[in-house]
């Protein structure tokens, strides 16, 4: 999971050259392509296919190590769910600048994005050709691709130096619901339109409702594209007595996913769809000010009402 991905996606707006000949996706063989997300604990980057709200983006990045804080503990478990923490990784003495705390409480030097030469996508509507830009090294390119920039079923393929990765084109993510209630003791349904045909696609689910607290637990869960998946009682319960902070959200994401290991780790490509709905916790008000609370409550810095 990308991270989710958190992994949060920037809506950066991306076309560049090639003719009709070049997008589509003919003649890129994907029958082979299955759900391979890297292992956080090599995770170095990658690059996105975004279909959007009304605009499809590419962007991508990669670096020459792991970001250590990205690197979840599993709490508990329960069939393709998982309820898991960042944990607050602490050196003693704190690290000089330059350097972050590493998985084993040590400095490491901080990850520094890489130049992988020009990244060239191919299958989109329009191909895609990304230059190299120092000294951040963010891939991404300024135009504008036709939305949606890649048909459902289309054959996607990235190149750049070291690495080669596929994805397909996913159908539009459609959701019923904006907003959904989560409480102790239930499990929480979920529904969304499912593909038009079977596909490589999985979707991923991210329930997060201490997000503005210390506390960084989650549940993550990675299912079959069905159109339909219940979140399981236990973790729910186990993430809501963890702690709450305002603004909880749920966010749903189609993806195909596929990975490859380069020098520095693992790298993937995703062409996903995301759709984040509001979550309702009873006895939970979330607050951008006090003149959201009533009083004599106030807005406390983890944006609740209390």
């Amino acid at each position: 999971m990308t991270a989710a991905r958190t992994i949060a996606a920037v809506a950066v707006l991306a076309a560049c050259g090639g003719g009709d000949d070049d997008g589509g996706g003919d003649g890129i063989d994907v029958s082979g392509l299955t759900y391979q997300a890297c292992p956080l604990d090599r995770h170095v980057g990658g690059f996105d296919v975004i279909l959007g709200d009304g605009y499809t983006g590419v962007q991508g990045q990669v670096f020459d190590a792991i970001t250590p804080s990205r690197v979840t503990e599993t709490l508990a478990t329960s069939g393709p769910c998982a309820w898991v923490r960042s944990p607050m990784r602490v050196c003693d003495p704190a690290c000089p600048t330059g350097q972050t705390c590493g998985l084993d409480g040590t400095c490491v030097a901080q990850p520094v994005a890489q130049d992988v030469g020009t990244v060239r996508v191919e299958g989109l509507k329009v191909a895609v050709e990304m230059p190299p830009r120092p000294p951040a090294y963010f891939y991404s390119v300024t135009g504008t691709l036709p939305h949606p920039g890649v048909a459902p079923g289309a054959g996607v393929r990235l190149r750049a130096d070291g690495i080669e990765l596929l994805g397909q084109g996913i159908d539009p993510l459609v959701v019923p619901v904006s907003t959904l209630q989560v409480e102790p003791g239930a499990a929480v349904p979920l529904t969304w339109t499912p593909p038009s045909q079977p596909g490589p696609t999985r979707v991923e689910l991210s329930l997060n409702v201490n997000g503005h607290g210390l506390v960084g637990s989650h549940i993550e869960c990675v299912v079959d594209d069905t159109g339909a998946f219940t979140i399981p009682e236990p973790l729910v319960t186990s993430l809501l007595a963890d702690g709450l902070s305002g603004f909880p959200t749920l966010t749903i994401r189609r993806t195909t996913t596929d990975s490859t290991d380069t020098a520095h780790g693992c790298v993937e490509l995703d062409v996903e769809a995301a759709v984040t709905l509001d979550v309702t916790i009873p006895g939970l008000i979330s607050c951008d000010g006090d003149e959201d609370c009533t009083p004599p409550a106030t807005c406390g810095p983890d944006l609740t009402c209390g």
